[in-house]
């Protein structure tokens, strides 16, 4: 909800708490339960560009019209270098690298990148990563990804069309004191600096990254009750590559989030036929309620 983070600023004495317990949870490839201790934020934008009034056939313009679909192709390609570095002036000024304890976390990880590769059908990941740089980079690095491009004709068989209007999805997802709204002015500078300000950016959702002490009572507790429920090992990792609206439980209300859930690594999710297994459900519930259940015996 756009309205999450207003309304708990607003209303934290009604609130206010000693603990949160989130949802985002799964287990991994080896069926441990894995408890994430913080999220990536997000910038999400819609860059749109218009260059006529119609679409116009591709033989009476293609030499003379200005072309939506290279316009919006050429502003994206100054976003990113091939070898993933963003390049929006200051765009890492705020993003703070992992500590210590992070790299301690992330090294204790499980090696999932053959299993992972197998799932998606990769040939193999960005730069050639592996081992813990891959683990790190994973959750660890901000991203610029293009979720999305549409433009001009894409049905069957051929249409010659020059298209008067593109547009396209970018989430960037932030790492710890990135602010997303510092990022979308930063982008737009950016367009503009580059000769793009004919670019229209919308901003359609943003969330700031947040972290939890891994050492904090509440997530041990976390921990524990899982270990009791799964008879397995839990994993616990100091962030996850997604986002969610974690930041004001943990900025305003001030209070440590440890998660329990019901995902798998096979669960697709964001794309189609996403979905969990009946077995992760009641595990995931019957976590909850151990963690319920310990807590309340804290006194």
């Amino acid at each position: 909800s756009p309205n999450l983070s207003e309304f708990i600023l607003a209303n934290r004495e009604l609130l206010k708490g000693d603990a949160c317990i989130w949802e985002s949870g799964r287990v991994n490839y080896a069926g441990q339960p894995t408890i994430t201790l913080g999220m990536r934020g997000i910038c999400y934008v819609e860059l749109k560009v218009r260059t006529a009034r119609v679409d116009a056939h591709s033989g009476l313009g293609g030499s003379i019209f200005p072309n939506a679909a290279w316009r919006l192709v050429w502003a994206l390609s100054t976003l990113k270098d091939p070898d993933e570095r963003i390049k929006i002036a200051g765009f890492y000024d705020a993003a703070k690298p992992p500590t210590r304890r992070d790299l301690e976390l992330l090294a204790r990880l499980p090696d999932e990148s053959e299993q992972i590769k197998q799932t998606y059908g990769l040939k193999g990941f960005v730069r050639g990563l592996s081992g813990v740089e891959l683990r790190r980079a994973a959750v660890f690095e901000p991203t610029c990804t293009i979720c999305g491009l549409s433009s001009g004709y894409q049905g069957p068989g051929t249409k010659t069309v020059l298209p008067a209007e593109a547009m396209a999805k970018v989430d960037f997802r932030l790492v710890p004191e990135q602010d997303p709204f510092d990022i979308f002015e930063k982008l737009k500078a950016h367009l503009t600096a580059h000769g793009f300000d004919d670019v229209e950016v919308s901003l359609l959702s943003a969330e700031h990254p947040a972290r939890v002490d891994p050492d904090d009572p509440f997530v041990q507790l976390t921990v524990e009750a899982a270990r009791e429920v799964y008879g397995k090992e839990p994993v616990v990792a100091p962030m996850t590559g997604g986002s969610g609206p974690i930041y004001p439980f943990v900025k305003f209300l001030e209070v440590p989030v440890s998660n329990s859930g019901v995902g798998y690594p096979g669960s697709r999710a964001h794309a189609p036929n996403e979905h969990i297994r009946l077995e992760d459900f009641i595990l995931g519930t019957k976590h909850t309620a151990r963690v319920i259940e310990k807590f309340a015996g804290l006194g």
